[in-house]
């Protein structure tokens, strides 16, 4: 038996040898590697530098270099993060191999030859992966300069090139030789194209027929039964007599795919059947691939016009414009889009056919004036429209709309006036190229906005129609994910507003990439912000802070489920009191969230250590700024504590009494008998002064008032208290009610009746019943509850200049009245008043209605 534990020990010892050699191994290796890595990276950035020291570079070669860098730094980034763990490791290994320090006077311990070894190693290890890691973080350095130098030259490059002067174009030799460029242009296309009917019939003289077969078969079922399909969609939308604005929106968008998507099909399949049959020349396919473009572009032109328009469906038109308006802006923007497909197809197709510069500039220069003459021309009209659908008087009342852009747009509107302005004059004063260019945009940046318009009009719309509080698919989410139809409304608004950030960055992306800006540097650039920022020699890390919000928001969660459970489950099955059942839970509840706080600065990778010394160091400026509120903290744990009061407490703060309903951190919360919270810090409850009735208990004592008539016998009404004490079910027998015979009043004999209930929240029901039944029995023993008496005596005075009454005679005095009081009452009392009577009646009837009794 002890054969076999130590040969299964030895396995063991030697299966955690192997698997250690292998881990050394391995870092070894990725030590070893490092350095492989780190060269070339610098070889690699030794070639674009000196690419970039040469004359006139073209925008591909940029885009080249650009992607090249992409890839380095990708890679460098990857290596440090394998070799930056590493060298931590190293440190902390050597920091556990150095020797123990010594006090002064005191001889060091003598080490190990072979401790001293394994610490040289270690040290030669940690200066090998700091070297490579410092050389990594020089090459990522290196990158991110070269791509600022190629950010600059590109900007360089397209200045030089926006503002060029080419010759304007009122001389007449750049019309003479534009128009001779011209001719040999056509004839370069129609030499191409002859070229290529040769070609086919050379090389397609056996089977051309099934090739056009095939291509007819592939357009035809095209136009015919896919487009029956997808038009199909849009005839149901159109029936419609009265569309909602979804609708309206359902139908932009698939209007606008079905316009765009049926001419790309067409020229796609063409040229896939075309280029599968080996029947497209060199020229012919970069040509194609260049018009590719263009088809898409013209075609996703002319579906916006028509969405935005409608001239033949006013009921679905997107643009507020009267049906005249529409048929005007219809005419011009085909004419604009005519135009921009010229302009586009010259700019695509130059260096395929060779179009002499002069021809070039010519049909720019004339393509920017006439575009900035329709767009001036368009622009007129929408100022002069008259709207299709008139405002309404009541603001809450909102058109449909499926489009819709964001407000600040319209302050731009005084740029197109001036961009048109200077494509009309760019080409006259010789600057061609700046004209063509922002003639270009300024279509492209229209067509941009009206897809982001239609979108933007399309999310909105969807959520407001289907994801509304008492919609039927609102109720059906809300059913499936266990969440109330409100909370489904909340996150549709979230997810609205995260919907439109995206829109809008996207098309502020696909807008200002012509002028320098690209996707691949932005998308770069919000990565390194969201995984790393690097603020001199301190990396903060985005990412890592909003995963630190994710573990401490879960570890709350979990911690409010472990005090529910409590307080649902595990307090309840306790003997204890509320208020001790409070204080645990709300401990646990501070646990919690300091747990939950250490947690997330473990995620962040902050050092624990080093928040104790900074809380230590602010420790002084935190006593002296926050001393109230430190001060409510402390007073809160002691009332958590010593429980002075506790939760369901009756305490009596000042003039303000109630229930306590919360004690949290820094204050405590008092719900009066009126309903109203009374917030009150908790050092005023430590400090200041705090009757408690129910600190001890729950059981407190009443007393009762009683006033008898002097004929009563003290000994029967005494007797009587005391009896109704007895049968009182609300009264404890332990202590024992007592009756007291205070004093002999001014009008009756006064008793207290003093007794203990079990619940002294009950008090004012108690002391009710008690009188209740006191007033019943003193009623049945004959035994009168007397009340004291006031004789008023009003005596009338004449008012100013007039004469007095005559006196009447003493023995009937009309303007007396009294209360006779009970006949075995001793309490009788008199009272005058002299009241000065204003009236103008001299008569002495008023008198009688001035009498009062008190």
């Amino acid at each position: 038996m002890l054969h076999k534990a130590l040969r299964s020990f030895g396995l063991v010892l030697l299966l955690i040898t192997t698997l250690a050699a292998g881990a050394v191994s391995g870092a070894r290796a990725q030590t070893t590697e490092a350095p492989n890595v780190a060269d070339s990276l610098l070889v690699k950035l030794d070639q674009i530098e000196a690419t970039l020291n040469r004359d006139g570079l073209s925008e591909d070669t940029f885009s080249e270099l650009r992607s090249s860098l992409s890839d380095i730094e990708a890679k460098a980034t990857a290596q440090k993060s394998q070799v930056q763990p590493l060298l931590q490791e190293a440190k902390a290994r050597l920091e556990a191999l150095k020797p123990a320090e010594t006090k002064e006077g005191e001889e060091a311990a003598t080490e190990a030859d072979s401790l001293k070894t394994r610490r040289e190693e270690l040290q030669e290890q940690v200066t090998q992966i700091d070297a490579q890691l410092k050389l990594i973080s020089s090459s990522l350095v290196r990158a991110e300069q070269l791509n600022n130098r190629i950010t600059l030259a590109r900007q360089d490059r397209f200045t030089r090139q926006l503002f060029e002067r080419s010759g304007t174009i009122l001389n007449p030799a750049l019309w003479l030789n534009g128009l001779s460029g011209s001719v040999t242009t056509w004839q370069a296309v129609t030499t191409l194209f002859s070229d290529w009917g040769r070609y086919l019939i050379t090389r397609a003289a056996d089977h051309i027929w099934q090739v056009i077969g095939v291509i007819l078969i592939v357009a035809v079922v095209i136009v015919g039964p896919l487009r029956f399909l997808l038009f199909s969609g849009l005839r149901r939308l159109s029936n419609l007599e009265d569309p909602t604005a979804l609708q309206r929106s359902l139908y932009a968008c698939w209007a606008v795919f079905v316009y765009t998507i049926v001419p790309v099909l067409i020229f796609l399949a063409v040229i896939l059947i075309l280029d599968n049959a080996d029947l497209m020349p060199r020229r012919v396919e970069a040509l194609m691939s260049e018009l590719g473009s263009v088809v898409f572009t013209l075609s996703l032109s002319y579906g916006l016009i028509r969405v935005l328009l409608a001239p033949s469906r006013p009921t679905y038109r997107l643009l507020n414009i009267s049906d005249s308006d529409a048929n005007k802006l219809y005419g011009i923007a085909l004419t604009l889009l005519a135009i921009y497909g010229f302009e586009i197809t010259l700019d695509e197709t130059d260096q395929t056919l060779l179009t002499p510069l002069e021809t070039t500039i010519l049909l720019s220069g004339i393509a920017s004036i006439l575009t900035a003459i329709l767009i001036w021309t368009g622009q007129r009209v929408m100022i002069n429209t008259t709207p299709q659908h008139e405002t309404p008087v009541d603001e809450s009342l909102t058109l449909p709309s499926g489009f819709n852009l964001p407000g600040f747009l319209r302050l731009l509107q005084p740029f197109i006036w001036i961009a048109c302005l200077v494509i009309g004059l760019a080409p006259i004063l010789g600057f061609v190229s700046l004209g063509s260019f922002l003639a270009m945009q300024l279509g492209r940046t229209f067509i941009i906005l009206g897809l982001l318009g239609i979108f933007s009009a399309l999310i909105d719309n969807f959520l407001n129609e289907e994801l509304e509080t008492g919609n039927t698919a609102a109720q059906k989410i809300s059913r499936a994910m266990g969440i109330t139809p409100k909370t489904v409304n909340q996150f549709s608004v979230l997810f609205n507003g995260l919907m439109r950030i995206l829109l809008y960055v996207g098309a502020a992306l696909l807008i200002f990439t012509p002028w320098g800006v690209e996707s691949t540097g932005f998308f770069s650039s919000l990565e390194k912000a969201i995984f790393n920022i690097q603020i001199g020699d301190l990396s903060i890390s985005p990412i890592n802070i909003v995963g630190a919000l994710a573990v401490f928001i879960v570890t709350l969660v979990l911690v409010k489920s472990i005090q529910r459970w409590m307080e649902q489950r595990l307090m309840p099955a306790t003997d204890l009191d509320t208020g001790l059942k409070n204080s645990i839970q709300t401990s646990i509840g501070y646990v919690g969230f300091i747990l939950a706080a250490m947690l997330a600065f473990s995620y962040m990778g902050v050092n624990l250590s080093n928040i104790a010394l900074v809380a230590g160091a602010l420790s002084v400026g935190i006593g002296f700024g926050l001393q109230s509120i430190v001060n409510n903290f402390v007073s809160g744990l002691i009332l958590l504590v010593e429980r002075p009061i506790k939760t369901g407490d009756w305490v009596v703060v000042g003039n303000d009494q109630g229930y306590v309903s919360k004690i949290s951190v820094r204050a405590t919360k008092i719900e009066t008998f009126d309903r109203a919270t009374v917030i009150v810090p908790n050092s005023d409850l430590i400090s200041n002064r705090v009757m408690n009735w129910m600190h001890n208990g729950s059981m407190g004592r009443i007393i009762v008032p009683v006033g008898v008539s002097y004929d009563s016998d003290p000994e029967q009404v005494r007797d009587i208290l005391m009896r109704v004490a007895s049968q009182s079910d609300q009264v404890s027998s332990y202590p024992s009610p007592s009756v007291y015979f205070m004093e002999f009043g001014a009008s009756s004999l006064d008793f207290e009746l003093r007794c203990f209930i079990h619940d002294i929240n009950s008090s004012l029901s108690a002391k009710s019943d008690l009188r209740f039944a006191i007033f019943k029995a003193l009623k049945e023993a004959n035994i009168e509850i007397p009340f004291p008496q006031q004789d008023v005596y009003i005596r009338s005075m004449a008012a100013p200049n007039k004469p007095m009454q005559p006196e009447l005679p003493p023995e009937t005095p009309p303007t007396q009245q009294s209360k006779q009081t009970s006949p075995k009452s001793d309490g009788h009392q008199n009272a005058e008043y002299e009241l000065n009577d204003g009236n103008d009646n001299d008569s002495g009837e008023g008198d009688g209605d001035a009498a009062a009794t008190a």
